[in-house]
């Protein structure tokens, strides 16, 4: 078995063509006209399942993390956007500003929940912590 790197723009390609229950490689072979591959797995649904990419994903490459005291999201584009961070036990302040910075990251095409979850990681990677 090998491994291919292949564009967005191709793998939902792959993804269209495929039917419920098939693998890319089945896909494959039903579109280039092969023979289906005997394996251990046939008869196991569980291991055939298609890993398909689900949900909205970003072509804008972003960046969240804490530097100096500021929550900072940077996209590839040059949209950028920094927050003064309070102290620690301000969870109101803190919770503003995570939303406002995932609003920011939303608005410059953000990828739910990838990109969006980053944001939130780059504060609790610092110690910025919110209970429910």
């Amino acid at each position: 078995m090998r491994t291919i790197r292949i564009s967005d723009e191709v793998w939902d390609e792959i993804a269209k063509h495929g039917k419920f229950r098939e693998t890319d490689d089945d896909v494959l072979r039903r579109v280039f006209g092969l023979k289906k591959e005997k394996s251990s797995r046939e008869g196991n649904s569980s291991n055939s399942r298609p890993k398909r990419r689900r949900g909205h994903y970003s072509t804008n490459p972003m960046h969240a993390g804490v530097h100096n005291e500021h929550l900072v999201v940077s996209f590839e584009s040059g949209a950028e956007n920094r927050w003064k961070l309070p102290e620690r036990s301000d969870k109101v302040e803190i919770r503003r500003i995570r939303s406002e910075a995932v609003e920011f990251a939303l608005e410059n095409g953000a990828s739910k929940p990838g990109q969006t979850n980053a944001v939130l990681k780059a504060l609790t990677e610092d110690s910025y912590y919110l209970t429910k």
